[in-house]
């Protein structure tokens, strides 16, 4: 088997929807848009997505995950990383989130041997660290020994493959909606990991944050944040 199937493989492996990170029990917001009549269909969820996918992402999950990529096992340089993006996630459910996400991906990769999981969730129980997605998305690229597109091609595609499930799971789209969804958006998200990385992370989607802000205020919730 040639490198760049393997790479594929694992790609397909660690983003497929089976694979247990935890992004299902989170919307980012999208459900509290949907209960507030902000969210009617397909082109609202678009909408949302771009900002989420070209926006948020591509300004501030891309960098810490390139980040953490390029530290390898320095587990002092990735602690660094952590508590930065810690320190920058201002909105307290979508920080909580990212910390469960971080967490769920580790002990899934430390159960199947990835490479750097054990090390670093160790770190994690002993409260030295975080745990934030990107940065935990990028060691873990690392460890499986991914290029760094194909290490932010797979982080797109989970935020994009969780959100497009919580959308369906909320009845404001259907699976073939869904998918055209997916194609709108591929050329742009195949273009992100060719752009120019931003000098310093960065992310301004208010809809969503103050939308996630409110998510606990509804008594009736389907996800957790």
């Amino acid at each position: 088997m040639n490198g760049d199937s393997l790479t594929l493989l694992r790609v397909l492996q660690i983003s497929d929807s089976s694979f247990p990170s935890g992004g299902f029990a989170f919307s980012n917001g999208l459900e509290t848009l949907a209960n507030e009549g902000a969210l009617g269909g397909a082109d609202e969820v678009e909408a949302f997505l771009r900002d989420q996918l070209l926006v948020r992402w591509a300004s501030f999950d891309r960098w810490f995950l390139v980040q953490a990529l390029e530290a390898g096992d320095d587990i002092g340089a990735l602690g660094e990383l952590d508590w930065l993006c810690e320190a920058q996630n201002n909105v307290q459910s979508l920080a909580a989130a990212s910390r469960r996400m971080g967490r769920a991906a580790l002990s899934s990769h430390q159960r199947i041997g990835t490479p750097r999981a054990a090390a670093y969730l160790a770190a994690l129980r002993e409260e030295a660290v975080p745990g934030h997605l990107p940065v935990v998305q990028g060691l873990l690229a690392d460890g499986l020994g991914l290029p760094r597109e194909a290490a932010e091609v797979s982080a797109l595609y989970q935020l994009l493959a969780g959100a497009l499930s919580a959308a369906i799971r909320l009845g404001k789209i259907g699976a073939l909606q869904a998918q055209a969804v997916q194609a709108n958006l591929a050329t742009a998200m195949a273009a992100l990991p060719r752009a120019p990385l931003p000098e310093l992370p960065h992310a301004f989607t208010p809809l969503a944050d103050i939308a996630a802000m409110r998510h606990a205020d509804h008594a009736t919730r389907l996800f957790a944040a």
